[in-house]
């Protein structure tokens, strides 16, 4: 789902606001028809009385991914001191950091949401949600023809525009595994369907309207939702115990350590 639209910003240079509108195109075709992924463009943050805005943001079941499109093109260079430049003419210009902005930005998101816990999250069973242990994750995109060097940039973090949808999905998935498993998932952070998309608006300044929102999907599972694929039946060849074939019908097979069938053997 997109809550909020791509938005040219003429203040930017034309290389940044290109790479800009290409993710934001990516995410578009990637998540617009889910009700799991809410896509925010140009969301603002204030950050120590300074309004930051966040290229992109997309809010899941299970955390908040938080993009930088316009920060990382032409040729960067990075030095010991972890000082930031960009070329530009022939020219070295000074850059600011854009791995510990998102850092600040996301500290002051978590803080910000913390604040208004009772607004955005519900009560179930009689116990007040809230944001602990919510993962903020930070990733930035580099721009086609960008150079970066420099001994001092965490590249864990930096991807290519084709690479964006996949690794949120990927990462997405991973944390619905954790959820659905056996003994884990006790500290996995999860929202609930309308604290999904009351936290989208709330983060937007639109009004929260939980009776509007859909519906969290019915479990398909005894698993509590966990997605199990249709259990495959399977025939094995044997032998009856007066030495004439036989054969075992495998209903349900489950993987284990030691595979336990409970098997019949069909009688002439």
């Amino acid at each position: 789902m997109i809550l909020t639209e791509y938005k040219f910003r003429p203040e930017t240079d034309s290389p940044a606001e290109e790479n800009c509108a290409d993710v934001a195109s990516k995410l578009k075709i990637a998540f617009e028809e889910g009700s799991d992924m809410i896509v925010i463009n140009n969301l603002t943050v204030v950050v120590y009385d300074r309004q930051i805005t966040v290229d992109h943001a997309v809010i899941h079941t299970y955390g908040i991914t938080l993009v930088s499109s316009r920060s990382l093109y032409g040729k960067i260079e990075v030095n010991y001191r972890g000082e930031w430049s960009r070329s530009v003419k022939g020219r070295d210009v000074p850059m600011e950091n854009p791995i510990d902005l998102y850092k600040h930005v996301s500290k002051a998101l978590r803080e910000y949401l913390h604040k208004n816990t009772e607004t955005i999250m519900s009560k179930h069973n009689g116990v007040q949600k809230n944001f602990d242990g919510l993962p903020i994750e930070l990733m930035f995109i580099q721009a086609p023809k960008c150079s970066l060097q420099g001994n001092g940039i965490n590249s864990s973090s930096i991807l290519f525009a084709e690479q964006l949808t996949q690794t949120i999905t990927r990462h997405f998935n991973s944390y619905k595994k954790r959820v659905y498993q056996q003994f884990g998932g006790m500290d996995v952070f999860r929202f609930f369907a309308s604290d999904l998309f009351a936290c989208a608006d709330f983060l937007v300044g639109n009004e929260i309207n939980r009776e509007s929102y859909p519906a969290a999907q019915p479990d398909q599972s005894g698993a509590g939702g966990a997605n199990v694929k249709a259990q495959r039946r399977v025939i094995v060849r044997t032998r009856k115990k007066d030495g004439g074939p036989g054969v075992i019908k495998g209903r349900t097979i489950k993987p284990s350590r030691k595979p336990a069938l409970s098997i019949d053997l069909d009688k002439k």
